[in-house]
């Protein structure tokens, strides 16, 4: 199955503002990828009913798959925050994570990374 590759946009410290509604595109796969450092939030903002959003779970346990969250539904019109992300979530042997969109229709998302404050 194809795979979109996400790069995070960082957010602003101090109160500059991020503008999130500028960020969310379309994505181009429904299965999404991106480097976990931790710091990750991925945004999904729907445009219809019937979206779902799944993290897969990459991790093996002695060996053997684990069972992903429970798919998420999404609500017409809303958007959804997920993660940070912790690394038991990265893909077997990466630090890659991976969420499935049930559609690129009418859907839009942006990952966005946090910045640390001193």
């Amino acid at each position: 199955m194809p795979t979109q590759t996400l790069t995070p946009s960082q957010f602003v410290a101090d109160g500059a503002g991020f503008d999130l509604t500028a960020a969310l595109a379309t994505p181009t796969q429904t299965t999404l990828a991106f480097a976990n450092t931790g710091r990750e939030i991925l945004f999904v903002a729907a445009g219809a009913i019937s979206e779902t959003v799944t993290v897969d779970v990459g991790a093996l346990v002695d060996g053997q798959s684990v069972t992903n969250f429970t798919t998420v539904n999404l609500t017409n019109a809303h958007t959804v925050a997920f993660g940070p992300f912790h690394s038991v979530l990265d893909q077997n042997g990466t630090n890659t994570v991976q969420i499935v969109l049930s559609t690129t229709t009418a859907i839009t998302v942006a990952l966005l990374q946090t910045v640390g404050v001193y």
